[in-house]
């Protein structure tokens, strides 16, 4: 009997650590852009307004240390709070006298949230949001007296190396297996990575350790990016700001209020294909993935439904579809061209 006991508590132990789907706060987005590009989203996929002070914080892991959480630098408290079924935006404060590069004005238009922005300042969270490709995010809650990650970005413990088999200059997580030895193309360097919508909740540690070996990223189970993200070019910042997540079930309100977009089909293997927003349609644009602009459609009549022409030219890619309605809200969805 008492063995049983035991069993039972041993399962309950291992359920309160194990990840629960659309229970708590998420990476939705992250964004290694030029110089100080930088910015993380983080998506509540819970029908509750969650606070982040004294609870949530975000720690860099700068070039495969497993120490950071010790230095206040590299540890970013989260204070305020985030609204149900809301993503929040996390950049550099590019006003802190001393920073280097500003970040664009683009990207500093989307920021909900300022992180101290003077490298070499000392202060808490100051060489946070400095990512290069090659280190490691986490996000953290306070659980009874301990820190806990919720989500991991990359793999702590690791450090990539760049396409010379080296680490200067910083080189990144890539596509091809075991994905930190710089071989194939970099996914987490000069790029932006959206979380698919059919992620429901973050990776804890016992998931990331499954990775493969935290001292070297041991073939063949290092981070792949594209298990749980997709992927644009540099400086891409549309997305910022909005999530689109299979948590949110949606009701009759949330249908005729929601910014959500549906291309059908898709992926595409005819001549057209048909783009539908919850608002009516302004004006409608497609990108490939070095983040050119390669169709444009302005849409005059007041319609909620558009059809793209597909060209020989978008033939056997991937590109990104980014929708702007008439009430200047934008949404952005991947459409694969066979």
């Amino acid at each position: 009997m008492k063995k049983l006991y035991l069993i039972v508590i041993v399962l309950i132990m291992a359920g309160s650590v194990s990840a629960q789907d659309c229970s708590d706060l998420f990476i939705s987005e992250y964004l290694e852009g030029w110089n100080n590009n930088k910015a993380v989203e983080i998506y509540n996929p819970t029908p509750n307004i969650i606070t982040f002070t004294n609870t949530y914080r975000l720690i860099r892991w700068s070039n495969g240390s497993t120490i950071a959480d010790q230095d206040i630098q590299y540890v970013l408290p989260l204070e305020g709070d985030i609204q149900p079924y809301q993503a929040l935006v996390i950049i550099q404060d590019t006003n802190f006298p001393g920073q280097d590069t500003m970040v664009w004005a683009g990207l500093r238009a989307k920021a909900d949230y300022l992180a101290p922005a003077d490298y070499n300042a000392g202060t808490q969270g100051c060489r946070v949001v400095f990512w290069n490709g090659d280190d490691a995010i986490s996000l953290q809650k306070l659980t009874g007296s301990n820190w806990i990650d919720i989500d991991i970005f990359g793999e702590i413990g690791v450090r990539p190396l760049n396409w010379q088999g080296t680490t200067t200059p910083a080189g990144a997580w890539t596509d091809t297996p075991p994905f930190w030895r710089g071989e194939g193309a970099y996914l987490t360097q000069n790029q932006s990575l959206l979380r698919k919508s059919t992620i429901k909740h973050g990776i804890n540690r016992a998931t990331m350790n499954t990775y493969g070996n935290t001292i070297t990223g041991g073939f063949p189970d290092s981070f792949n990016a594209f298990v749980e993200f997709d992927s644009l070019a540099a400086n891409v910042f549309d997305s910022l700001g909005m999530h689109t997540c299979d948590c949110k079930a949606l009701g009759i309100n949330d249908r005729a209020n929601a910014d959500l977009l549906q291309i059908f089909p898709n992926p595409v293997t005819g001549n057209q294909t048909t783009v539908r927003a919850k608002d009516q349609i302004e004006s409608i644009e497609v990108y490939n993935m070095l983040g050119e602009r390669i169709y444009v459609m302005k849409v005059l009549a007041s319609t909620r439904e558009a059809v793209i022409d597909i060209p020989s030219t978008m033939r056997n890619s991937v590109l990104m579809v980014q929708v702007k309605t008439r009430n200047n809200r934008i949404s952005t969805q991947k459409m694969v061209v066979r």
